[in-house]
């Protein structure tokens, strides 16, 4: 049987970021973002299989920032598509030739993740074949109409925050994917994809600090 696997997406276009480069580039205590969040699965045991999704014109420049991790295990680079959703489905075709039982998707723009969250997260997808860590709510989330107008106050005690990674059966998520080519319907995450398409996705405790660089002021450490 083959190693479980990560797929790290980056191939996204960083809008939000404001910036000539992409935020996973961006430096952190000296290193980019991306190279911190590859090294944490790097040292994952049992290794895992992994896939970084990038715009193809990125690939030569992320293999050069990936060399200086030196850590003896392959990080194999797809090019992405026009969306995250059709960038996914890349990465996990590219998975084919040594098919995991596990797959674990996270974002590369998240370089906090740790072993613990890793482990959590492996275990209760081993368990019930699709797991996500969330958050509470920590503010009061509002329902807002596009003037601006608060058109629902939501109940925090019933709602989560959703983060990565997101772990699934490999052959499910595949397939969900495959599935999910037709939909007009661009799903918010995998978890959302997965329930479409296969069933119900649980969930264990994530981490404050395991949080999405999307603006600037997020560079700084949590």
């Amino acid at each position: 049987m083959s190693c479980d696997a990560v797929l790290i997406t980056a191939a996204g276009s960083s809008r939000r970021w404001k910036d000539e480069q992409k935020k996973e580039y961006a430096q952190l205590d000296g290193r980019p973002v991306l190279s911190w969040t590859v090294q944490a699965f790097l040292e994952v045991e049992p290794p895992l299989q992994i896939v970084v999704t990038l715009p193809e014109k990125d690939i030569p420049k992320v293999r050069k920032i990936l060399q200086t991790l030196n850590h003896g295990r392959p990080v194999r680079m797809v090019a992405g598509g026009s969306s995250r959703q059709e960038s996914v489905r890349l990465g996990l075709e590219s998975l084919r030739d040594r098919p995991p039982e596990i797959v674990l998707i996270h974002d590369g723009a998240r370089p906090w993740i740790d072993r613990a969250l890793i482990d959590r997260v492996l275990e209760g997808t081993r368990r019930w074949g699709a797991c996500i860590p969330v958050l509470e709510a920590n503010e009061a989330p509002k329902r807002v109409g596009p003037s601006g107008l608060i058109i629902e106050d939501l109940p925090r005690d019933r709602l989560k925050l959703a983060q990565t990674p997101q772990g699934f059966l490999y052959r499910r998520i595949l397939d969900a994917h495959r599935r999910a080519r037709g939909n007009p319907h661009l799903f918010v995450d995998d978890a959302e994809l997965y329930a479409a398409y296969w069933s119900a996705v649980f969930t264990v405790a994530g981490q404050r600090r395991n949080r999405k660089i999307t603006f600037k002021e997020d560079l700084q450490a949590p």
